[in-house]
C-alpha cells in the first residue's frame, strides 16, 4: 500500500481498513519517549525472520532447517510468541497508532480499540502491511521480507539472495549526517520560517521533507545564480526544478 504524498504529509491519521489510524509522530511525541526508544521501536518492525533468529542467539539453528521449513515461518507469529516481545508490540502500536491496541492471546491478535469500539485487528495477516504504512509514515523505505507470504519457490528463492545482500550492506556505520537529530538542527536553522522552539511541531515525515525540500532548494539556488551570471547557453537550466515533485522513492 504506497500512501500518497499528501497523506504522508498530513498530521492525521492515516486509516487502515479493519486495522486503525497510522499517525506520523511529532518530533514532541518522540521527544517524550527518546529517540533511542523510538529508534528501538522502528527496528522491531524492520526485523526480519533471519534477524530475529540472529539475535535470540539460534542462528546456526535456523541455517540447519529445511528451506520449505524457512520458508514456513512468520515474524508476526515468532513476536507473538513471548510475553516480552507482546508487550513491546503493544507499546509500539499504541505509539504508531491512534487508537489503543491490546493483544488477544486467544486470537494470536492485538484488537485495536477506539474508545470501547472494536475497529480492527493487527494479525499473521496485515501485520507487514502496518509495518509498511508505519514506515512510509516516518520516511523510511520499507518492503516486506517475510518468506512465508511468497508461494511461488523460484521468487522465494530471489528474496533470500536479496535478503543476504542487504544484511551484508548494513553492515556499514551509518553517517551522522543523516541522524535526526542533526537534520533537525540544520532545518531549523536554514528554514525561513521554522526554529529550533517550532519546529518540535512538526511530523518526523513533515521534517524529512522540509530537509530534503531545503537541499533541492539550495541546489536551485546555486544554479540561478550562475545562470544569471553567465547564461545558459546550453539550456540546461530547469526553471521550474523548485516545485518538482521530490516524493519519487516513498
Amino acid at each position: 500500500m504506497k500512501l500518497s504524498y499528501f497523506d504522508l504529509l498530513s498530521p492525521d491519521p492515516v486509516y487502515i481498513q479493519d486495522a486503525g489510524g497510522i499517525i506520523s509522530p511529532t518530533l514532541k511525541d518522540i521527544s517524550s519517549i527518546g529517540i533511542q526508544t523510538y529508534q528501538y521501536y522502528l527496528g522491531i518492525l524492520s526485523m526480519t525472520v533471519q534477524s530475529f533468529f540472529d539475535m535470540s542467539g539460534m542462528k546456526e539453528e535456523y541455517e540447519m532447517l529445511p528451506e520449505d521449513e524457512k520458508s514456513k515461518i512468520n515474524i508476526f507469529e515468532l513476536l507473538t510468541g513471548d510475553k516480552r516481545t507482546v508487550s513491546l508490540l503493544e507499546k509500539i502500536f499504541n505509539f504508531f497508532m491512534a487508537e489503543t491496541a491490546v493483544y488477544s492471546p486467544a486470537d494470536n491478535c492485538f484488537i485495536i480499540k477506539k474508545d470501547k469500539d472494536i475497529i480492527g485487528t493487527i494479525n499473521r495477516q496485515n501485520y507487514n502491511s502496518i509495518c509498511n504504512v508505519i514506515f512510509q509514515r516516518n520516511y523510511i523505505k520499507y518492503q516486506s521480507e517475510d518468506v512465508s507470504e511468497i508461494k511461488n519457490k523460484k521468487a522465494a528463492e530471489i528474496m533470500k539472495k536479496i535478503q543476504r545482500g542487504r544484511k551484508n550492506k548494513r553492515q556499514s556505520a551509518p553517517d551522522k549526517n543523516f541522524e535526526l537529530g542533526n537534520i533537525i538542527s540544520a532545518v531549523a536553522c536554514k528554514s525561513n520560517s521554522l526554529n529550533i522552539i517550532n519546529i518540535w511541531n512538526l511530523t518526523v515525515f513533515q521534517v524529512w521533507d522540509c530537509f530534503a525540500r531545503l537541499s533541492n532548494n539550495t541546489i536551485y539556488n546555486i544554479q540561478s545564480m550562475s545562470v544569471a551570471a553567465w547564461g545558459d547557453k546550453d539550456n540546461h537550466f530547469d526553471a521550474g526544478a523548485w516545485f518538482k515533485t521530490i516524493d519519487n522513492d516513498k
